[in-house]
C-alpha cells in the first residue's frame, strides 16, 4: 500500500502559505480582483495489455496557480514550489503578465456572486489508499482475463484502472474560502476482435467521484464482457446503406451527441466571441418541443460531481433547452457579467434572435468555470449532460420506421460550432426495416447540422439512464465528464455507408 500524508495537514500546510496577504499585496497594487487555487492530487495507474504491465505508478503532484484582473486584463501564473514567498512571487509575475496584454476596449465585468465559506468532504465507504497495490491489480487481471477468455476471437485486450484523491483550497480576494477533499476511480477495458483479415474493436468505461465501492458495484467482469461481446459481434457486421433516413440513437450516443453538438456551442465564451451556431438564439425555439437538456455537477457518483467550480461558484443544475426553447447558456463569471453587460447596453449578446424580457433569462454564474489543473487557467466547461426521459418506449419508436438505422454508442466524431455541422461514428448499429431490427452493422458515419437535427427530434424515449463517461478537451485542457440519457429519434439524419438509397 502507498503511503500518504494525513488529509488534516493539507490544511495546516495551506495555512503556513500566508494566502490572505499575498490576496492583500495584490488589492494593493492596484488589482481590481484575485483567486488562488492550492491543490495536491494522489493519482494510481495500472494499465495492462496483452499480459505486460504497461504502467503502474503512483505519484503525488500539488501547486498553485493564481490569476489577477488588473483593469480589464487577466493575468495568471503557476508554482509546484509551495512557500509563502512563492506565493507572493506568483502574484507579481500574474500582475507582470496582465500589465503587458494589451488593453481591451471594455471592462471585463465579473457577474456578483454570494461569497462562500465551506469546507466539504466526500467520503467514500471504500477509499482507494485502504486498498492495496495487489489487490488493485487483482481487480485489472480479473476484468483482462474476463475479455480475454470470451472468445478465440479476442485478439488484443487492454485494462486501464485509475484512482485518485484531490485536496483543493480556494480563496478570493472577494473573502471566499472553500476546502473540498474528494476521490475518483474509473476503469476502461478496450477490446480487438479478429476473424481472418477483419478486425473489430470495442470499448466500455465506468467511473465516477466515489470510492472502489463503486468499481465494485459495476462488477469488473461485466464490465469487460461488455467489451469483448460487442467487439465479436461486430465482426459479422456489415456496411450501412447511404442516405437520408430515420435514425434512432440509444442513450450513449444521444448523450455524446448533446455534449459535442448542443454542450460546447452552448459554452457562452464561443458564443461571446462570434463562434457559436446559438448565438443571438436565446429565447428562441431552437429544437423540438420533445427535448429538455441540462447541465448538472450535482448528480451524486458521477464521473463529471463537483461541489463547487474553479471560481468558487457553488455547482447547480442548469437548463439548457426547455420544451425545445434556449434558456441559458454555460458561464463563468466573465461571461455572464459581459453578456448581461451587452443586452443592458442594446448590443444584443444572444438576445438579438429571440422575442423575451431580461427577466425571462437567467443570466448569472452557473458554476462551470473548471480547470483541469493548478496550473491552468479556468475555462467554461461542461460538467454531466443530462436528457431528460419522455413518452416513447424504444418498440414505438421502431414501429414507426420503415426504413432507417439504430445507432449505438460513440466511436468518435467531431463538431464545428461556429457553422453548426457535426460529423459522428456509432460504434454499433442495425438497420431498421418495417419496425424490426434487422442486419448488424459497422462504419456507421452521421451528419449533418446541428439545429436541423436538434429540430427533428420526433420521439424521446422513456428509458433514462447513465450514458457514457469521458474527458472532454478544450484549449489542451481535459476534464471528466459524462452523460445521462434516453433513447432519442431524429426523423433524417445523413448517413454515410456503402450504398446510397
Amino acid at each position: 500500500m502507498f503511503d500518504r500524508p494525513p488529509l488534516s495537514n493539507f490544511r495546516e500546510e495551506v495555512e503556513s502559505l500566508r494566502l490572505r496577504p499575498a490576496l492583500d499585496y495584490a488589492l494593493g497594487v492596484g488589482v481590481r480582483y484575485a483567486d488562488i487555487r492550492v491543490e495536491r492530487t494522489y493519482g494510481t495507474i495500472i494499465e495492462l495489455n496483452e499480459e505486460r504491465m504497461r504502467e503502474l505508478s503512483f505519484g503525488v503532484d500539488s501547486g498553485i496557480g493564481v490569476r489577477v484582473l488588473y483593469e480589464n486584463a487577466w493575468g495568471f501564473a503557476s508554482t509546484t514550489e509551495l512557500s509563502a514567498t512563492r506565493v507572493k512571487k506568483a502574484f507579481e509575475e500574474a500582475l507582470s503578465v496582465a500589465r503587458a496584454l494589451p488593453r481591451a476596449d471594455s471592462m471585463a465585468d465579473l457577474a456578483e456572486v454570494t461569497v462562500v465559506e465551506d469546507e466539504f468532504s466526500l467520503k467514500p465507504k471504500l477509499s482507494p489508499e485502504d486498498v492495496s497495490v495487489d489487490d488493485k491489480l487483482k481487480f485489472v487481471k480479473y476484468a483482462f482475463n474476463a475479455a480475454k477468455t470470451h472468445s478465440p476471437y479476442v485478439k488484443s485486450v487492454t485494462v486501464v484502472y485509475v484512482d485518485g484523491f484531490e485536496e483543493r483550497l480556494f480563496m478570493s480576494s472577494e473573502g471566499a474560502l472553500i476546502v473540498t477533499r474528494m476521490p475518483a476511480v474509473m476503469l476502461r477495458v478496450r477490446v480487438v476482435a479478429r476473424r481472418g483479415s477483419v478486425l473489430q474493436e470495442a470499448t466500455e468505461s465506468v467511473g465516477a467521484v466515489a470510492g472502489l465501492e463503486f468499481l465494485e458495484a459495476a462488477d469488473a467482469e461485466k464490465v469487460a464482457l461488455r467489451a469483448a461481446d460487442r467487439a465479436v459481434r461486430l465482426l459479422d457486421a456489415k456496411l450501412p446503406p447511404a442516405g437520408r433516413v430515420p435514425v434512432i440513437m440509444d442513450n450513449k450516443l444521444t448523450g455524446v451527441f448533446m455534449h459535442e453538438a448542443l454542450g460546447h456551442a452552448a459554452e457562452a465564451d464561443h458564443v461571446l466571441a462570434g463562434e457559436s451556431i446559438l448565438a443571438d438564439k436565446l429565447g428562441t425555439q431552437i429544437a423540438s418541443p420533445l427535448l429538455n437538456v441540462f447541465d448538472d455537477p450535482t448528480i451524486e457518483c458521477s464521473h463529471g460531481f463537483y461541489k463547487y467550480d474553479d471560481e468558487g461558484v457553488p455547482a447547480r443544475r442548469t437548463t439548457l433547452i426547455k420544451d425545445g426553447v434556449l434558456v441559458s447558456y454555460l458561464h463563468s463569471r466573465e461571461t455572464a457579467g459581459e453578456l448581461r453587460r451587452r443586452f443592458l447596453a442594446g448590443r444584443g449578446g444572444g438576445f438579438e434572435g429571440g422575442d423575451v424580457e431580461i427577466d425571462d433569462i437567467r443570466i448569472e454564474p452557473t458554476g462551470n468555470a473548471r480547470a483541469a489543473g493548478y496550473s491552468e487557467v479556468p475555462l467554461v466547461r461542461m460538467s454531466n449532460t443530462v436528457i431528460a426521459g419522455g413518452d416513447w418506449s424504444f418498440e414505438e419508436m421502431l414501429e414507426d420506421v420503415k426504413f432507417g438505422i439504430y445507432a449505438k454508442g460513440m466511436r468518435g466524431g467531431q463538431v464545428d460550432t461556429t457553422r453548426g455541422e457535426f460529423q459522428f461514428s456509432a460504434e454499433e448499429a442495425f438497420l431498421v426495416e418495417r419496425g424490426e431490427l434487422k442486419q448488424r452493422l459497422k462504419n456507421v458515419s452521421l451528419s449533418g447540422l446541428t439545429l436541423d437535427a436538434l429540430r427533428n427530434v420526433d420521439a424521446v424515449g422513456k428509458d433514462f439512464k447513465h450514458g457514457s463517461i469521458g474527458f472532454c478537451g478544450k484549449d489542451g485542457q481535459e476534464v471528466p465528464v459524462a452523460e445521462y440519457a434516453p433513447h432519442v429519434r431524429i426523423k433524417e439524419i445523413l448517413v454515410g455507408g456503402a450504398e446510397r438509397q
